[in-house]
């Protein structure tokens, strides 16, 4: 039996190092998950529930037993966008279909061509998701909000430094502690606010239709009771901040905090008022004004020179850990460590910074999707999402599969069985309102590393993660969010392929600018239109590269034979495209002449090129002319390059002579115009 397949059969040899490799990709896959779930705009059991998925089920049937599933970092950007503009249920369709599209693509043994992309496309499409994770991170690092697309926030950069640049005062304890309160309080209005105004804007868009036009208005008033509650509550909170040592502060900050929420609570009274009173016209408006309302309490509130500090000392943890950590500890994670010491000096100090919120039970946490995402949700835009789900996770999952190979010396990855386990995990994932999955490459290869013998290391770390959300899932809740912020900070800038761009750039300066470009679309406009500008522009270098072909004919000279004689070179690739110029230097050989075609330079040629020489040789003959093609030359030639860069489409028996048994169809029809 082969080694490889008796270790992966049997787990009781190797359980030990899998067990400890289990227990380092945990801690490793922890912080991730969640981080990447705040870079998503999606609640944080999403993210655990997308990691225990990948570890409980793909980890069973994956293709690639050491390569470790979990939420992505490549696929931030098409959540991000999908659940602001249509919620958390449309992102569960979008994910069970592209998981239904993976598992189709496996079955019908596509997963070799997922792989074949350009690098240049690949490698920008990472840079470009590392750009927008970085400048959108940035943003939640100081505990602000990220704006509205990729390129507003990396335009709004110097904002976040100016915010976070200042250094913090230390406040008194209790009015820290009354300040993180507050901070939850309102932040979870905010968010309800947000809610029902996203609801209200849905139902008051107008149609023209009369009938309809009265139905929303009436409609307006199934939304009182939730504007009634949010109401009730945020005057509930305000008495208590007028009682607070806050309001007792002389501090002008906390003067404009108090007229703030002064001001919220009126921007709440008009917009129930608004439902109230059924005014469709006015509704859409007084709800985005108490919502901003809420935003501006909030931003009083905040202190973003404490929470830029915070996610400035996890990077510093994880830069630092990397450079000076002793070898005995390297398996130790660095994002985990800055997890743990940001967290404990947030809780000593009583920081004044926005914290993980964490549902009682991690089923509370989930949003089921339903058929009534149809009803707001066109099928057409949830099957692009699935279908930008499937391609992007199919691509990073069988990449990371590839650079694990070349990791160890085990079980080599069974791509389509692979794309297969990764469609049945995102069928899953979709279904119970997780985060879609991908094999990634920072906890695959850490499993690699801490010693992983097969795939019940990956298994294992689904265990950890699922026993600590339901054991100590109450814990998350002291994380700062700026934290987790960092650490998407960090993961963003490694994302930006540097090196890779310089490597183009000197090999091939095409590619660098594919690479470029790429990227500069992805962020400008979205990651779909970037990869597609990508894979377009990949092509037509192609097209042009085997399109290229200089054809130079010199002067006829007589010889001594008192023949005219004329020289032809071709160099470049002579395929059917180029024919026209081909046939049209031709066309300048005076009749008579022998015409010597030289192919030192040539890359390749197809049959078209071949079969226009021969044709052409025929007629020439005619003049008194010939066509001299040195064939061992040309079989010698070619031959080498069949071994490197291009392909050997011509050749010639050991004689000299193109042979039909060990040449192409291309050059069987030379064999009439050899002399």
């Amino acid at each position: 039996m082969d080694p490889h397949k008796r270790i992966e059969s049997h787990w009781t040899e190797t359980w030990r190092q899998d067990f400890l490799a289990s227990l380092v990709v945990f801690l490793v896959a922890l912080p991730l998950c969640m981080g990447i779930a705040l870079a998503s705009g999606a609640p944080i059991a999403a993210g655990l529930a997308t990691g225990i998925i990948g570890g409980l089920i793909v980890g069973f049937f994956a293709g690639a037993p050491l390569q470790v599933s979990g939420p992505a970092a490549g696929l931030t950007v098409v959540c991000f966008e999908l659940i602001r503009e249509h919620g958390m249920a449309a992102l569960g369709v979008a994910v069970l279909l592209g998981g239904m599209l993976q598992l189709a693509a496996g079955l019908l043994r596509l997963g070799q061509w997922f792989r074949a992309v350009s690098p240049a496309v690949i490698h920008g499409m990472l840079s470009g998701i590392g750009v927008l994770i970085l400048s959108s991170q940035i943003h939640v690092m100081v505990d602000d909000r990220p704006r509205e697309n990729g390129l507003a926030n990396l335009l709004s950069i110097p904002e976040a430094l100016v915010k976070g640049l200042p250094l913090p005062s230390m406040e008194p304890v209790e009015r820290r502690r009354e300040r993180i309160a507050f901070l939850q309080e309102f932040g979870q209005l905010h968010e309800q606010q947000r809610e029902l105004a996203s609801l209200v804007e849905r139902s008051t868009t107008r149609h023209g239709n009369e009938a309809l036009h009265e139905f929303q208005a009436e409609h307006l008033a199934d939304f009182v009771p939730r504007q009634q509650a949010i109401l009730e509550e945020t005057q509930a909170v305000q008495s208590r901040l007028a009682a607070s040592t806050i309001a007792q502060a002389d501090r002008p900050s906390d003067a404009a905090f108090l007229s703030a929420a002064g001001q919220a609570t009126g921007q709440l009274a008009a917009a129930l008022d608004d439902l109230q009173e059924h005014r469709l016209e006015d509704a859409d408006g007084s709800q985005a004004a108490a919502s901003q309302s809420l935003a501006n309490v909030l931003n009083h509130l905040k202190s973003h020179d404490w929470a830029a500090k915070v996610g400035l000392v996890a990077i510093l943890i994880i830069i630092g850990w990397q450079v000076f950590a002793p070898k005995k500890l390297r398996l130790l994670p660095g994002p985990l460590l800055a997890v743990l010491v940001t967290t404990l000096a947030a809780w000593w100090l009583s920081l004044p910074v926005l914290y993980i919120e964490v549902p009682a039970n991690l089923i509370d946490g989930l949003t089921f999707p339903s058929l009534n995402v149809l009803r707001d949700v066109s099928l057409w835009d949830l099957s692009v999402a699935g279908m930008m789900i499937a391609v992007v996770a199919s691509a990073e999952t069988l990449l990371c599969a590839s650079a694990v190979d070349q990791m160890h010396t085990g079980p080599r990855t069974q791509y389509d069985k692979e794309l297969a386990a990764q469609g049945v995990g995102n069928m899953l994932c979709g279904l119970v309102g997780g985060l879609p999955m991908t094999g990634v490459i920072v906890r695959s290869a850490t499993n690699v590393q801490a010693g992983a013998k097969s795939r019940l290391s990956s298994i294992l770390h689904g265990v950890w993660l699922l026993t600590f959300v339901v054991l100590l899932g109450s814990l998350l809740s002291m994380i700062p969010i700026s934290a987790l912020a960092g650490i998407l900070v960090y993961t963003g800038f490694k994302l930006i392929n540097w090196k890779g761009f310089f490597h183009l750039w000197k090999t091939s300066r095409t590619e660098a600018g594919i690479f470029l470009v790429t990227v500069i679309v992805i962020v400008v406009e979205d990651l779909l239109v970037g990869v597609v500008t990508g894979v377009v522009l990949s092509a037509i270098k192609l097209l042009v590269t085997f399109s290229h072909l200089e054809v130079n004919l010199s002067p006829a000279v007589t010889g001594k034979s008192g023949h005219e004689r004329a020289r032809m070179t071709l160099s470049g690739a002579a395929t059917f495209l180029r024919l026209p110029v081909l046939a049209a230097k031709l066309e300048q050989v005076p009749p008579g002449t022998e015409l010597h075609v030289e192919f030192d330079q040539l890359d390749y040629i197809d049959h078209a090129c071949l079969d226009l020489l021969m044709n052409w040789s025929k007629q020439h003959e005619s003049t008194g002319g010939r066509l001299i093609i040195d064939w061992g030359q040309l079989h010698a030639r070619f031959k080498e390059n069949g071994r490197g860069k291009t392909n050997g489409s011509v050749a010639s028996s050991s004689s000299g002579t193109p042979s039909s048994e060990d040449n192409p169809p291309a050059t069987r029809v030379s064999t009439a115009a050899r002399h």
